[in-house]
């Protein structure tokens, strides 16, 4: 099965943006959240991006899953590291967590092809 990882993005993010009408405040300190700890510091913010893959693995959450993938191949990860780290999800959630790693393998195949 394949999934539209675009149109995911697109919903997480219209949605998310929603947040700004309804809950101002709260949407505001998630995303200051987001910008304080998504920075390099004695983690890269890439290696930060692919940990939030295997943590939204684990919840699971597919929105999570395509936003964390699509930043962190923006932060310069590549397939070959996502996918490593999608095999430590495997270990620490098994089956389900392979699963979900799907969603993953989707949005690299859109985004971070495959070299022939």
């Amino acid at each position: 099965m394949t999934h539209d990882v675009e149109t995911i993005l697109k919903s997480f993010m219209k949605h998310y943006g929603a947040l700004n009408r309804d809950i101002p405040d709260t949407r505001n300190a998630h995303s200051d959240l987001l910008k304080t700890v998504h920075v390099d510091g004695a983690l890269s913010a890439k290696f930060k991006e692919i940990i939030c893959i295997v943590a939204s693995i684990l919840a699971p959450c597919e929105s999570c899953i395509v936003y964390h993938t699509k930043q962190a191949l923006s932060a310069g990860a590549t397939r070959e590291e996502i996918m490593e780290a999608c095999g430590v999800a495997i270990v620490m959630g098994g089956g389900p967590a392979a699963s979900h790693i799907a969603l993953v393998q989707d949005a690299l195949d859109l985004w971070a092809p495959r070299k022939k």
